[in-house]
């Protein structure tokens, strides 16, 4: 019995087989290509997207990162405005023409050696007759050194022959100068004030040291110095 059975299963196999063998399997074949294409786009556009919050948070980084660079030339503008800023400081400051007689004396004291190109003067350290281009003004109260008018600084410096020397251009083609400074309190390019300190006398080695110290004050115009005591208040 159970070897008719196993027989006629084993019938029915075969005559299926050989009905699938000879049946057209185009169609068959035709899905399987439809179901693997369609698996690997699910495949792809589900590899893109991002897994987690934790993608999520990094693409707005990455995206904020990149708006924050978004102009490069800040940094130049910033810098530009600020020059132009120092500029127009400098502009206003030597904009209104200059009144020689508003000078502010840069130092109230005795005046120990005037101002002379016609004679000359004996300067004991270093042993020399020279012209004097300026005043000597010995102090009185104070050791600081004001600014005598509005302007900006052309230079700052110090040698053996002068001590610290500042030279400050006030335009108009007028300049003051100030030496035989101990030290001083402005840098080459600042915009000073009337009456501004920008420097002090004390003890220091120049060409007029024998005298102790003073300040040694010139002011040229147009190139030629002149004769502070011409533009004193009072003198």
């Amino acid at each position: 019995m159970k070897k008719d059975r196993f027989k006629n299963t084993k019938e029915r196999m075969k005559r299926f087989f050989t009905k699938l063998k000879n049946k057209d399997t185009s169609f068959f074949i035709i899905a399987l290509c439809v179901c693997l294409l369609s698996t690997a786009v699910i495949w792809r556009y589900t590899a893109r997207k991002p897994n987690s919050e934790s993608d999520l948070s990094q693409n707005e980084t990455e995206e904020g990162n990149m708006n924050a660079n978004v102009d490069p030339y800040k940094d130049r503008l910033e810098e530009f405005m600020e020059d132009y800023g120092k500029k127009e400081e400098k502009d206003i400051a030597l904009k209104e023409k200059l009144d020689l007689k508003s000078m502010n004396v840069p130092l109230t004291g005795e005046v120990i050696k005037e101002f002379t190109l016609e004679k000359l003067l004996y300067f004991d350290a270093i042993g020399e007759w020279r012209v004097h281009k300026g005043l000597d003004i010995k102090p009185k109260d104070t050791l600081m050194i004001e600014s005598a008018f509005n302007g900006t600084v052309e230079k700052v410096s110090t040698s053996e022959l002068t001590g610290t020397e500042i030279v400050i251009d006030h335009g108009d083609n007028i300049k003051t100068l100030y030496n035989n400074l101990a030290s001083s309190k402005v840098s080459v390019g600042d915009v000073v004030e009337k009456g501004q300190i920008i420097g002090n006398i004390g003890k220091c080695d120049s060409i007029e040291s024998a005298d102790g110290p003073h300040l040694h004050f010139e002011i040229s115009i147009d190139g030629k110095n002149t004769n502070p005591l011409d533009y004193i208040p009072g003198e």
